[in-house]
């Protein structure tokens, strides 16, 4: 069964491109792939039937809509049972459609909810950096735009915007405070979304029907 699973995986990573809804389930899948067994085989069965009966979905991208670049992000605070790291669910919409989407673990343990909302954010903006980078090509008037950051954690937000390390705030990572500076020079908003709206939550949580579908909607530009 190694095989055939592994394969199986690579195949349907490949159409994260244009379909960002399955990104969390191969997130989960991905990360025990090393050890394929019944279960995990009939999950694959299951993300490949919902692509069947979603086949017709796509990314729709319209003309004139503009090159405003904002980058949702959300967290799932210490969801892994084995090393209680949390996850990163981030969007990066261009003229308020996805470009990229994806799900990964964080590379440390975060300590709180917000500790992990704030790395999330550090982990959009860098993936909003590099989609300006390339967009200025196409369009070099969008080199110096502003990205806007989607959070949905006031705590998190707070970080972001305060220059000074608070007690509860000064062990993280220094790595993680360049988007403070990014902040301070005028290089990005960051603002607060309601969780409704947060459109990165279907990237960490496992969603009813109508929230994944909303979201979806939302992200790739669908009829709503």
């Amino acid at each position: 069964m190694d095989k055939p699973v592994r394969e199986a995986i690579g195949c349907l990573m490949w159409l994260l491109f244009t379909r960002p809804d399955i990104a969390l389930p191969l997130n989960k899948l991905q990360k025990i792939a090393h050890s394929p067994t019944e279960r995990m085989w009939n999950a694959l069965v299951r993300i490949m039937s919902y692509l069947n009966e979603t086949k017709d979905l796509g990314i729709t991208y319209v003309r004139g809509s503009g090159l405003d670049l904002d980058v949702f992000v959300d967290s799932s605070y210490a969801d892994s049972t084995v090393d209680r790291r949390s996850t990163t669910g981030l969007a990066v919409t261009v003229g308020g459609t996805v470009v990229c989407a994806s799900t990964k673990t964080q590379p440390v343990t975060a300590q709180s909810t917000t500790e992990a909302e704030y790395i999330a954010a550090g982990e959009g903006v860098k993936e909003a950096l590099f989609v300006r980078g390339v967009l200025s090509f196409i369009a070099p008037e969008t080199s110096g735009a502003t990205i806007r950051v989607r959070e949905d954690n006031e705590g998190a937000l707070a970080l972001v915007q305060n220059p000074f390390s608070s007690a509860r705030s000064k062990h993280i990572d220094v790595r993680f405070h360049f988007i403070r500076e990014l902040f301070k020079a005028g290089k990005i908003t960051a603002d607060y979304v309601s969780t409704e709206e947060q459109h990165a939550d279907m990237l960490t949580k496992v969603l009813g029907r109508g929230k994944l579908e909303y979201h979806r909607k939302a992200l790739m530009n669908l009829p709503m």
